[in-house]
């Protein structure tokens, strides 16, 4: 099925569920679970509105009559994570914007229409509609406690129809759990509870491994999927009811999943189109799921893991998928020290429009080694192998060590890419080995073919260090290392020197904010001559 399959049906579906028996009151009400920002519930009560890394500035205009600056703006608004953040700021004004924004709502477009007329969007706004019912329906007259009840009813009756057509994924997840939320807690909808029930188990199955991985590799779809199922499952306890057994091994699986996946400020590794998550969010979802197992030793989902006194070091080793929606980072890592980020890559600028949507996904948005600035492509020929790095662990009793290699580079270059990292027991010390080399008569003919195409004698290939917003830079020793100072006065220094360095600008990425925020990356810049080349580096804690 088609985009266009995809719309006519939901629009068919939205309009036929007018017709649908609308709920007629809660036979139970799951306890809230979502998590609202205050701060945000203020900005909004002000009139600023920041969504999809937009703000649009409306004082005493409805959320509803904004101009979208995009679809994605629109669509947060039709999911209706905003109630949460109302709900959070809890003063008489946040509660008389929620009812009224509610009740506009379904004036204007609980007739089906809208672009809020998707399995995912429905389910979301669902869940947060039932979570926040107190709020919204006390001392409410008869008429709008109808209104809100048919409402109810429309999207039960939508997502039963409609959940399939969502794609697997976070998509299809909290559409069918907003069809349990629906079928548990709504009168006369409780024939959606076991279906829902039993094909939110399947999906389970089906889209997370034994591993604990999903395929997109993306570390923020699988805590918000995590997060999802977590819902669920309290919700369907606190009703009595018993999550089937497929959903709570699903969870289990991904627990050591996300814990490999942090690093030490308890954020998520900026991976595949990934944030670090809503503050909070994940540490209170592993709260309620009270599953205490340990991270995954050696890492999860492709991604490499290397922990010691405080330092962690997260490595990109998995399959790079070169689709329309995938990204580029191949050997790329993320590095802190104790809660603070140091080496990190840009972030998810989805948030921030197509323009650094399409910037973050390559190569040279991600703390790792780049050929001639450029980066595999993400929009290949259909028929493109996925490119699947080898790795290998090793330690001793000084080291943990990795040695890796892709072949993205080969096609253009003919210069595969081994990458050496090392980091000491005591996590003051990492030291790392970048080698490009053109191994066979094929890959040097490439690699002459590229140089006598560009008029070139040698090829340029940098290892690019992004490094957090909030970490002082000084270049020293002749261009050769970097001191890095976080703001609580622990300082590094990245030292590479028989190699050129320089401090660039770079962006870092983050939720809540309208604009990307101003960062720095150090390049560490050198030359392949003869069909091989060499950057090494080193990365140090000096003592106070």
């Amino acid at each position: 099925m088609g985009l266009f399959g995809y719309k006519l049906g939901n629009s068919i579906a939205a309009r036929r569920s007018r017709f649908a028996r609308p709920a007629r009151a809660f036979i139970a009400q799951p306890e809230p679970r979502s998590i609202g920002v205050p701060a945000r519930g203020q900005q909004m009560i002000s009139g600023f509105f920041l969504f999809a890394g937009h703000m649009v500035e409306a004082p005493d205009k409805s959320i509803w009559d904004l101009e979208a600056p995009s679809i994605f703006f629109e669509q947060e608004l039709h999911g209706f994570s905003w109630l949460d953040h109302l709900a959070a700021e809890g003063s008489p004004r946040a509660r008389a914007l929620a009812k009224q924004w509610l009740w506009e709502w379904i004036e204007r477009y609980g007739n089906g229409s809208g672009v809020g007329w998707t399995p995912q969007l429905t389910g979301r706004r669902v869940v947060r509609v039932i979570n926040h019912a107190l709020l919204l329906l006390i001392k409410e007259d008869a008429i709008n406690q109808k209104a809100y009840f048919k409402a109810l009813g429309q999207q039960a009756d939508f997502l039963g129809a409609r959940w399939q057509a969502e794609p697997a994924g976070l998509g299809r997840f909290e559409a069918l759990t907003g069809l349990v939320y629906c079928g548990l807690a709504l009168e006369g909808k409780k024939r959606f509870l076991k279906p829902a029930v039993k094909n939110l188990a399947k999906q389970s199955v089906n889209y997370v491994d034994a591993q604990g991985a999903i395929p997109s590799r993306n570390p923020e779809e699988l805590m918000d999927i995590f997060t999802t199922l977590a819902w669920a499952s309290h919700a369907i306890g606190e009703a009595e009811e018993q999550p089937l057994r497929d959903h709570l091994l699903a969870m289990e699986r991904i627990v050591p999943s996300l814990r490999s996946l942090r690093l030490g400020d308890g954020g998520l590794a900026h991976f595949h189109g990934g944030g670090r998550g809503m503050e909070g969010r994940l540490d209170q979802s592993l709260s309620d799921a009270s599953i205490s197992l340990p991270a995954r030793v050696g890492g999860a989902m492709g991604y490499q893991r290397i922990a010691n006194s405080g330092t962690v070091l997260i490595m990109d080793g998995g399959e790079q998928v070169l689709r329309d929606a995938g990204s580029f980072s191949a050997l790329c890592f993320e590095l802190s020290t104790g809660r603070q980020p140091l080496i990190v890559n840009t972030g998810p600028g989805m948030l921030f429009g197509t323009e650094w949507w399409n910037a973050s996904r390559t190569l040279l948005a991600h703390s790792g080694l780049s050929v001639a600035e450029t980066s595999p492509s993400v929009r290949p020929a259909k028929k493109a192998e996925p490119i699947v790095p080898t790795i290998e662990r090793s330690e001793n009793s000084e080291f943990e060590m990795l040695a890796s290699s892709h072949t993205g580079f080969v096609p253009l270059f003919g210069l595969k890419h081994y990458r050496s990292l090392e980091m000491a027991r005591t996590g003051l010390f990492v030291r790392g080995k970048d080698t490009v080399t053109a191994e066979n008569k094929d890959n040097r003919a490439k690699f002459d073919t590229w140089k006598a195409n560009h008029k070139k004698s040698k090829i340029p290939f940098a290892a690019r260090f992004h490094i957090a917003p909030d970490v002082a830079l000084e270049l020293g020793m002749r261009d050769t290392a970097v001191t890095m100072t976080t703001p609580k006065g622990e300082v590094w220094l990245l030292r590479a020197p028989k190699a050129q360095m320089s401090i660039e600008k770079s962006a870092y990425m983050e939720y809540g904010r309208l604009n990307p925020r101003a960062a720095n990356q150090v390049v560490v810049s050198s030359v392949a001559i003869n069909y091989e080349g060499v950057i090494e580096w080193s990365l140090t804690r000096l003592e106070a």
